[in-house]
């Protein structure tokens, strides 16, 4: 996940970089540079110093040190030495500074050292407040001898004052951004549920209405998904109810034709018309099926043990004279499926395979997180560049609509639906050396609710008529 794919991350990153921005403007405008000599470094004003030194001068022995320390707590320091310190290498502008605090020391011998800033490459050594990294050192030698030494960094008791409201105005910053991002959070979370509302929606078209809450935009976006969700259900049941009284007429006058062909007196223009009829039948039943599928029941599974089902299957298909071979799976392997939808989905991809091959080979694996069964055919296959139309509604290879060559296409599109429906998948592979893999993947078993009488709910609506 990227900050920008993430609206809660970008949100809150705008916010930081604002932060960071306002702070670094406040620091831009505090440290340019200033023309007061003295005090853009954070020192006593040249006047101010030498009054300083006098009254150190003029006060008792035993007194200086109190007055150092009255003295001693503001943003530049002081201290009394023996000796003058080391010099450190100073920058280009202070001889400048040193002169006007020697015109203004009264005779008093003067020193002005400082560090050179890291930075004076870039920013140069132009004078700047609160030059902390890089401070500026006055040495004056008062007249008992002591050398009076004022550095451009705060006092002792200053340094501990500000540190402490550092940590305080770091926290609270902490503590703002925090709920600067739980209120980005919150706003988002109904967007994110509308995403979730969404994809729920493409599985299940009797998904709940998402909740209208949020801010007043989201709150649009979510009652405009809600009637778009009412109207998209509205314009099915419609097509549903059309489709309904299409079969129902067609079937009556296909059962009227099929009355009148038995006066054909040519037998073979009779048994055309009637296998004609009989697939116009079955494809306005398939139709119908896959039309109906979005409003039946929400589905509700059993657990199937695999091995005596998968037996139950292979052994009917045995009796009709189908070579489909069985390889048993063990014995406690579980799936949670419709049992009849299963059933139908195994007929299917069976009758599929032995349509184009001569033998059917069907097993079961467990995958860890999944289950597959696994029906495989010895036919020629199909084109790597087909396998992603399998399933598709009307899309067949041979271009005929013939019931022997695999009908108007509808049934591996019956088999996606009722998968589907199972929360299992169909997967195409190519076999080797030849023929077609029908991956049927259900996801590992789980407990499945039961109505309130104790009874399972069969959720495909009108399925025995459709078994193979």
């Amino acid at each position: 996940m990227t900050i920008g794919s993430n609206l809660s991350l970008r949100l809150a990153a705008i916010l930081l970089i604002s932060f960071i921005l306002v702070q670094l403007s406040i620091a831009a405008v505090i440290l340019r540079p200033s023309g007061d000599a003295g005090k853009s470094y954070g020192l006593p004003r040249p006047n101010e110093v030498a009054a300083i030194a006098g009254s150190i001068e003029r006060a008792p022995s035993g007194q200086r040190e109190a007055l150092l320390e009255a003295l001693d707590s503001g943003l530049y320091s002081l201290r009394l030495e023996k000796r003058l310190p080391a010099r450190w290498r100073s920058s280009n502008e202070l001889g400048d500074l040193a002169r006007l605090y020697q015109s203004a020391s009264q005779g008093r011998p003067v020193s002005v050292d400082g560090r050179r800033p890291r930075l004076s490459r870039w920013i140069g050594d132009a004078a700047r407040p609160a030059r902390f990294l890089a401070p500026i050192r006055v040495a004056i030698r008062l007249r008992n001898g002591d050398i009076l030494v004022l550095t451009s960094q705060p006092s002792d008791d200053l340094r501990t004052y500000l540190q402490s409201r550092a940590i305080i105005g770091a926290l609270g910053a902490l503590t703002l951004l925090g709920v600067l991002m739980l209120a980005v959070r919150q706003t988002t979370g109904p967007l994110r549920a509308l995403a979730r509302g969404v994809r729920q929606f493409a599985d299940d078209l009797d998904a709940p209405d998402l909740p209208v809450a949020g801010p007043r935009e989201v709150h649009q976006v979510a009652t405009a998904f809600n009637d778009m969700k009412a109207q998209i259900r509205t314009l099915l049941a419609e097509r549903t109810r059309l489709l309904g009284a299409i079969a129902h007429d067609l079937r009556t006058y296909l059962t009227r034709l099929r009355l009148r062909a038995e006066f054909i007196e040519d037998a073979a223009h009779r048994e055309r018309a009637i296998r004609d009829l009989s697939e116009m039948t079955a494809l306005v039943n398939d139709t119908l099926f896959l039309a109906d599928r979005e409003s039946a029941p929400p589905a509700r599974p059993e657990h199937v043990l695999l091995g005596p089902a998968l037996r139950e299957i292979a052994d009917a298909h045995a009796e009709l004279g189908d070579q489909v071979l069985l390889v048993l799976p063990p014995e406690d392997l579980t799936i949670s499926a419709t049992p009849l939808a299963m059933r139908r989905v195994l007929d299917n991809l069976i009758a599929n395979g032995l349509r184009h091959g001569t033998c059917v080979t069907v097993a079961a694996h467990d995958r860890g997180d999944a289950i597959d069964i696994i029906v495989e055919d010895d036919g020629p296959g199909v084109p790597d560049e087909a396998l992603s139309r399998l399933g598709l509604p009307f899309q067949r290879l041979d271009p005929s609509r013939s019931r022997e060559t695999g009908g108007a296409g509808l049934g591996l599109a019956i088999v996606r639906a009722l998968a589907a429906r199972d929360r299992a998948e169909i997967v195409f592979e190519q076999r080797v050396p030849n023929g077609l893999r029908a991956i049927l993947r259900y996801p590992r078993a789980r407990m499945i609710d039961t109505a309130s009488d104790g009874e399972e709910v069969n959720s495909v609506r009108g399925a025995e008529s459709h078994v193979r």
